[in-house]
């Protein structure tokens, strides 16, 4: 669990955010859901000593979210996007579709968008983590903001919110 402001643990989310999209390119899951109602194109991996071969098409820098879920979805993964249609996120869904059509992994990426904009759960679900809280995967979320974020690993709760989110966006099981 993480509360975090800029005068605490203002670093802990990034770090949490990169270990977990770590351990998915090291053994992706089956389905990877993506739940924020505002979406950045955020850097979340740093790629500069090329220690993922998995990124090396990005070459040695840092690496952002739509990037590294295109090797995901490349590598197996479902990967299934929840947000809304607010503006902000057009630039990070956009360049998402043209990564997603480039690697010609589109049949694996699926963007739910919620047009009623009523959607506000913030979530990354995986095969073994279920990761929730006040959080957008933003700039601001991620790096500015006073955030509650809990990152759960017992298997009942993971598999009640990976059938949660089937439920509510899609994807496999």
């Amino acid at each position: 669990m993480i509360r975090k402001s800029q005068g605490a643990s203002a670093t802990e989310a990034a770090d949490l955010l990169a270990g977990l999209f770590s351990a998915e390119l090291a053994c992706p899951s089956k389905c990877l859901w993506l739940v924020s109602p505002w979406v950045s194109d955020v850097e979340l991996l740093d790629n500069s000593a090329g220690n993922f071969d998995v990124l090396a098409r990005y070459g040695k820098r840092k690496v952002r979210l739509a990037e590294i879920l295109v090797a995901l979805a490349g590598a197996g993964a479902h990967v299934v996007i929840g947000t809304t249609t607010d503006p902000h996120n057009t630039r990070f869904l956009e360049r998402l579709r043209l990564l997603s059509d480039d690697f010609r992994v589109s049949d694996r990426v699926a963007i739910a968008v919620d047009t009623s904009n009523q959607l506000h759960t913030k979530a990354l679900t995986g095969d073994d983590f279920a990761l929730a809280g006040s959080m957008n995967i933003t700039f601001n979320g991620i790096q500015v903001r006073e955030e509650f974020i809990d990152l759960r690993t017992d298997s009942a709760y993971v598999a009640q919110a990976r059938m949660d989110a089937f439920d509510r966006f899609g994807g496999v099981l």
